[in-house]
């Protein structure tokens, strides 16, 4: 098998990581591949180590944290190859992989011990007040609507399939897949929603009404967010990159894209658990002061 290895380089210091999943791979008869930008590295030194473009792999490989693993999906989607990482994080809700289980993960895969996972998708839209589309983006976790850099409610008209749902005042809105059910929705209150799953998790975050629920809505639905007036600019995320110049009235579109995202499951641990597990590990992170 042939596999693209991408390294966030400043988790991944000195390449120790990558220079360990190679000489794994290369020791299973497969074929490593980095990025034609590496030819240079340290990872050049590595007999039978290539440098190219990712075509022609048979799934790539993140190394780093979440935020490197969306990174890495974004950049890479349209090969359609499947995508696993190993966690180099804080945590890691979508990197299957710790550093002290490489050698196991390799022969799960080369063994066939994995199954696909096919992961929703959403599809970003900013217009503005005369339809004219600004800024376009695919997201695998979510699009958030956040308050700007002051703290001053956002007004925002949320659309579902056309009804208008309800006005909102507060901090934002998030609308995640079910991947993105463990991320900043889990923390706004949203519902766990098991990854395979087709649905999108509509959340308010800190609204200035008496109700405070999310909306789970079918795939084929789709969410219009109305941008009211504002004294501070809100912010455009999908999976954390901004979208540039956001004005009054402009409205976004929000509707799940086609082809899902293909991510490798090693079926070390089930869902909940793994969730379990991760958020008391965090937790336990954070509190021992580490960033």
């Amino acid at each position: 098998m042939i596999f693209a290895i991408h390294p966030n380089t400043s988790r991944d210091v000195d390449y120790k990581t990558s220079i360990a999943l190679a000489k794994v791979l290369l020791s299973r008869n497969c074929t490593p591949i980095f990025g034609i930008s590496l030819k240079d590295s340290v990872l050049a030194s590595i007999e039978g180590v290539k440098f190219d473009t990712f075509e022609t792999a048979d799934m790539i490989v993140s190394i780093g944290g979440d935020g490197t693993f969306l990174s890495v999906i974004s950049k890479y989607r349209d090969l359609n190859k499947p995508f696993i990482g190993i966690n180099k994080g804080s945590i890691g809700f979508l990197t299957e992989i710790s550093e002290n289980n490489i050698e196991e993960a390799v022969d799960h895969i080369l063994s066939g011990n994995y199954k696909i996972l096919n992961r929703m998708q959403l599809k970003a839209e900013l217009y503005d007040k005369d339809g004219y589309l600004k800024s376009s983006d695919i997201c695998l976790n979510d699009v958030s609507v956040l308050r700007g850099a002051k703290p001053h409610i956002t007004k925002l008209t949320l659309y579902i399939d056309g009804e208008r749902v309800e006005k909102f005042y507060g901090d934002g809105i998030v609308v995640a897949t079910p991947t993105g059910s463990t991320a900043y929705t889990l923390a706004a209150g949203g519902p766990l929603i098991m990854p395979a799953m087709d649905v999108m998790l509509v959340t308010p975050l800190c609204p200035h009404t008496l109700q405070h629920m999310s909306y789970v809505i079918g795939p084929e639905s789709s969410v219009e967010i109305h941008l009211g007036e504002f004294e501070t600019v809100p912010l455009i995320c999908p999976d954390g990159r901004e979208f540039p110049n956001v004005e009054q009235n402009d409205v976004l579109r929000i509707c799940k894209v086609e082809s899902p995202c293909k991510t490798v499951s090693l079926g070390f641990t089930g869902f909940f658990q793994t969730v379990k597990r991760k958020i008391v590990a965090r937790g336990s992170f954070y509190e021992n002061g580490q960033e």
